[in-house]
């Protein structure tokens, strides 16, 4: 199999299936439309409860079918795989191929569909955690083409756990942060040294790669605290998600300024976006997903075009950063296909994204030389966001992490 290859540090490091060490996920450039959510839904994350199920669906641009294999790790709170063995975790086979795929129908660009439920006949998962499934070509292993990460969580728990989002209480992060508190009574459960086992992540609308640990910071009896004023409880608000809906080539609906079908393909060019940090204007959002969809189409999966997107943002040139397209449209990521480059002569950056025909969220963000964030249309606190919480506990005896609890939180609800 031929697929193109990028990032190829990326590649080094996972170049094993079986031993792979990297956490963060990754995407063949040749691989377009991960969604990975729980079975028969629209959109959300991927995280469910044992006796539940996911879907992962993706395309694989301009080859023809080829025999793609997948494998599961279970991985600790922090998403790195674990010491446990297939068969401690999962029942079945630890290595099978994709038998579900179709090829596109009616579409101009060519690309096989392919999708794994989870579980299937063949893998049946039997305790909680982080889990990271690889996709790779069957007749070549080492030739990893996607890599994702998914959760499944305890059905039932006896833990009682509260969380809030507040205005941050130190100054330099009150106008643009988002803070987070949680509270886990564990009267019910009495789990042995909580201080020590249980482990806190949250994650801001989808964004799994950009997980933050919370520390515990006071214990009363059986009520454990994550009340720290500091940066790992603070999240950046930013603003709302921009969006365009490109559900039908012969519509311009909203967000969109041009469509013109030259080469073979429909371009879409985007109303050019003028940022204002002025102040916070909320506007229904996706909070950063997408939805695929064909309006004159039956099946989305295979009817639904792929299209060029043209991002237009209005800002001056930076001395010391890149601006992104970001969101779920770019696997929350600051990679080479989403990186915005300096038009000159217009005054604008630009950047070309290939995407599946649907509604879509996306909004735009600096990342300096230093690694620090900026929103050209700012952060704000009290923004709309959604937060995941996930509760964590080492079970010594199967020498790994639980997912005893998940839930989440809006800053509106």
């Amino acid at each position: 199999m031929k697929l193109k290859k990028i990032f190829a540090a990326s590649m080094l490091l996972i170049s094993n299936v079986a031993t792979a060490q990297t956490t963060n996920e990754f995407a063949n450039e040749n691989i377009k439309t991960v969604e990975f959510r729980k079975t028969n839904t629209e959109m959300g994350m991927p995280v469910c409860t044992l006796g539940e199920s996911l879907t992962l669906s993706f395309d694989v641009m301009d080859d023809p079918y080829h025999r793609l294999a997948y494998s599961i790790r279970h991985c600790n709170a922090a998403f790195e795989p674990d010491d446990l063995d297939f068969y401690e975790f999962a029942e079945g086979f630890d290595r099978r191929t994709i038998d579900n795929y179709r090829n596109s129908f009616n579409t101009h660009s060519i690309f096989t569909h392919y999708i794994i439920d989870i579980p299937n006949d063949d893998v049946k998962l039997k305790i909680s955690g982080n889990y990271l499934i690889t996709i790779f070509d069957e007749s070549n292993p080492d030739e990893v083409i996607l890599q994702k990460k998914f959760m499944i969580a305890e059905p039932e728990t006896r833990l009682k756990v509260d969380a809030q989002i507040e205005r941050p209480f130190l100054a330099e992060y009150s106008i643009t942060g988002q803070q987070v508190k949680v509270n886990i009574d564990n009267s019910r459960e009495r789990i042995s040294n909580p201080a020590g086992f249980l482990k806190v992540y949250v994650m801001k609308n989808g964004d799994v790669d950009h997980r933050h640990k919370l520390e515990y910071n006071f214990t009363d009896a059986y009520n454990l605290r994550f009340h720290s004023n500091e940066g790992e409880n603070i999240f950046d608000g930013g603003s709302e998600y921009l969006y365009f809906d490109a559900k039908d080539v012969n519509f311009k609906a909203l967000g969109i300024d041009k469509i013109e079908f030259r080469n073979g393909m429909y371009h879409y060019a985007l109303t050019p976006h003028y940022p204002t940090d002025v102040s916070y204007s909320f506007q229904e959002d996706l909070n950063g997903q997408y939805y695929i969809k064909n309006d004159r189409g039956f099946d989305r999966d295979v009817e639904s075009d792929y299209i060029e997107v043209d991002f237009r943002l209005k800002y001056p040139p930076l001395p010391d950063g890149d601006v992104y397209v970001f969101g779920a449209l770019s696997n929350y990521s600051f990679g080479e296909s989403n990186k915005m480059s300096y038009d000159s002569g217009e005054r604008f950056y630009r950047c070309s994204m290939l995407l599946k025909q649907g509604l879509y969220n996306y909004t735009y963000i600096i990342k300096h030389t230093d690694g620090t964030l900026e929103y050209p249309d700012g952060s704000w606190y009290n923004t709309e966001n959604n937060y995941f919480i996930a509760v964590y506990n080492t079970d010594y005896t199967l020498h790994g992490d639980r997912l005893v609890w998940m839930g989440w939180v809006n800053t509106m609800k």
